[in-house]
């Protein structure tokens, strides 16, 4: 665990994954990472003694005990002597100064904790190895939104110009209807229907301009990068994926070396460890530490005052001491069945984990698989559609055809392209998250 600790600190200087520049999301994984290592110092602190110093200064005005004077009469006849002619008063006691001083020093250092600090320091770095997990799987999930994002915003861009050029294309064909209509050769319900159909090509370029700006205020949103160009959609690595067994893919996303699957074994750990950290509480196990106390008060700063050992301000103490809960209503023992309750929990959510990447990768192997099948089937189409062109232009020029079917061709092989351009975002998201599955 010392080794993860050292990873985690090392990744945030050195990132193991390309770093996501302006990511907020990011910045905040970061500083969860910082406050859990914070933790594991704290948890590690236990291990060492506490030094607790206190210091108290005090100055009177009028001090409770004044001076103390014996008279010559008194004194006198303690020695055996005559009293004197003339009475003397002599001092004994200045009285108290105004001033006072309180320190204490106690040191506190456990001895056996049943090892509940080792508990609490392997905890610690449990959930600390889960945040890190956490922040590098986000990051990879960051990174695919991104790849698929930008790719799509290039198809879009492609989709948005096929649609201008049918756009063209169909206002001609309208102009061509409304001139049939006008000489009698087409009915002007044809006429209606060709400019509805207008109508939806126009709709459909609002609807493919937005889907831009949307997919570009995203991409902004995810990083302050702004040059998308080195993501292209990459046909050759897609079907080189697919050249790998399905049964390789799932086993390469069940590794344990997987981000997700890391972070959920982590804060299995850190469920053990808070088992064993309610156990070396369990009624009974005291706890054992050994106390050191120091003290000093007087009048004047330690050290300073006149024969400061023989006055006796200085107090010196070492003592252990036991503690130990013997009754609290079962709070004890229902945590120790809470740990092993959420353990338990844990393991099964690693379970559902693993059955879900399995069954995801499962889903988009197949979905990607046919989308590629579906783009192979558009290009063949295309070939038919450029050919269907040529055949109506040299009909339309010699005089056996007419212009109207020119354009519907030249409009249906530009519908195969946007048809393909959508299958190859298609495709590329299905890619890059199993990318993301399947990368370790």
């Amino acid at each position: 665990m010392e080794r993860t600790i050292s990873l985690i600190i090392l990744s945030l200087a050195f990132p193991l994954f390309g770093a996501i520049p302006g990511n907020l999301e990011l910045t905040v994984l970061e500083e969860e990472i910082n406050q859990a290592i914070l933790d594991v110092r704290d948890a590690k602190a236990s291990r060492w003694p506490t030094i607790e110093l206190e210091i108290n200064g005090s100055w009177m005005e009028n001090p409770p005990i004044g001076p103390i004077t014996v008279s010559s009469d008194e004194l006198a006849p303690a020695f055996g002597l005559p009293a004197p002619p003339i009475t003397n008063y002599i001092t004994v006691y200045d009285g108290m100064e105004s001033t006072l001083y309180d320190f204490s020093l106690n040191i506190t250092q456990p001895l056996f904790t049943w090892g509940k600090i080792n508990a609490s320091v392997e905890a610690q770095e449990a959930i600390a190895d889960a945040k890190f997990q956490e922040r590098r799987n986000r990051e990879q999930e960051l990174s695919v939104e991104i790849a698929t994002r930008a790719v799509t915003l290039t198809e879009l861009e492609a989709i948005t110009q096929l649609l201008e050029q049918q756009y063209d294309l169909g206002r001609e064909l309208v102009s061509l209807s409304r001139e049939a209509v006008a000489s009698g050769m087409m009915l002007e319900l044809e006429q209606l229907e060709t400019e509805l159909k207008l109508q939806d090509l126009e709709l459909a370029l609002l609807e493919s301009k937005y889907s831009s700006t949307e997919q570009t205020l995203k991409l902004h949103s995810l990083t302050s990068n702004r040059d998308f160009s080195a993501y292209t959609y990459n046909e050759k690595a897609i079907k080189e994926l697919l050249r790998v067994p399905l049964e390789t893919l799932v086993d390469e996303s069940l590794s344990p070396r997987h981000a997700s699957l890391q972070a959920l074994t982590a804060l299995k750990k850190a469920t053990q460890a808070a088992e064993k950290l309610a156990k070396g509480s369990f009624y009974g196990k005291p706890d054992l530490a050994l106390v050191v106390s120091a003290g000093y008060s007087g009048p004047r700063f330690p050290f300073v005052e006149t024969d400061w050992y023989g006055q006796d301000d200085y107090d010196f103490t070492i003592s252990v001491g036991l503690k130990t809960t013997l009754f609290d209503g079962g709070k004890i023992a229902n945590s120790i069945k809470r740990a092993k309750s959420q353990e338990q929990t844990a393991t099964i959510e690693l379970q559902q984990a693993r059955e879900r990447i399995a069954q995801e990768v499962q889903e988009q192997y197949v979905f990607l698989k046919t989308a590629i099948q579906k783009i192979d089937l558009e290009q063949r189409k295309q070939i038919t559609l450029q050919r269907r062109i040529e055949t109506n232009e040299e009909l339309y020029h010699s005089g056996y055809g007419n212009q109207q079917e020119v354009i519907q061709a030249k409009m249906n092989l530009l519908s195969s392209r946007i048809a393909e351009h959508q299958l190859k975002i298609e495709a590329w998201s299905a890619f890059q998250t199993l990318q993301y599955l399947t990368r370790n």
